[in-house]
């Protein structure tokens, strides 16, 4: 994939930075949409399902860290370009948590914002590929979320493969306990026992082995 076949979502509130980075924007990829607050962004996101997300946090109605809080509920894999003049250690925090790929401060220039758009393509090339060798004789399909094991097909149910996704994404780091219940479970108070019965479940239809349990952090992924 190249920079022009990109169709990126821009959400900026202030007109004049909006019109000159969407004329920027408009120079390498192939479609621009732009949103002038957290609301309509969103709802662009739903109608047009954009390649690249580019936020800007202070935005009126929802801001873009609640928005991308919103969508990473049920889309882990969009890139996504978080753009603020803040740079305080709380805003820094809060959007890595969001798996952000690029955190720009404002004012940034035009070759900053393409660096960080070839960031994104990367990103996607990298999961692009549907077959994921998870170690000898063990692969797992993306796209319709089964694990092949030996000679035997699994299908996954939706929290594991969340879970399973949640881990790959962020591989070789470990993913907190909060994270894993915001992502899969959405924020809800989830019990021990349901915790600890999808890692099993999950465990099952893959390797025992294939995920490490961090004492006191969280889970991560061990790839062979």
């Amino acid at each position: 994939m190249n920079l022009e076949d990109l169709t990126i979502l821009y959400a900026e509130d202030e007109h004049g930075i909006r019109d000159t980075v969407t004329d920027v924007l408009e120079l390498y990829v192939n479609n621009v949409i732009t949103a002038s607050n957290g609301i309509e962004a969103l709802e662009y996101y739903h109608l047009y399902k954009p390649q690249v997300l580019l936020l800007d946090i202070c935005m009126p109605k929802k801001d873009g860290l609640e928005v991308l809080k919103e969508i990473r509920k049920t889309d882990l894999k969009t890139p996504v370009i978080i753009m603020t003049a803040h740079t305080e250690q709380k805003y820094l925090m809060n959007a890595v948590e969001l798996y952000i790929t690029k955190y720009l401060i404002k004012p940034f220039n035009k070759n900053t914002l393409i660096d960080a758009l070839n960031e994104c393509i990367k990103v996607m090339s990298k999961q692009t590929s549907q077959n994921i060798i998870l170690s000898k004789d063990l692969s797992y399909n993306s796209e319709n979320q089964s694990i092949r094991k030996n000679d035997e097909l699994l299908t996954l149910n939706k929290k594991e493969a969340k879970l399973l996704n949640l881990l790959l994404k962020n591989a070789p780091n470990v993913v907190s306990y909060e994270n894993i219940e915001y992502h899969i479970w959405e924020d809800l108070n989830v019990t021990k026992e349901a915790f600890k019965s999808l890692v099993k479940d999950l465990r099952k239809k893959t390797s025992k082995d294939l995920i490490r349990n961090i004492s006191g952090t969280g889970y991560k992924i061990d790839l062979s």
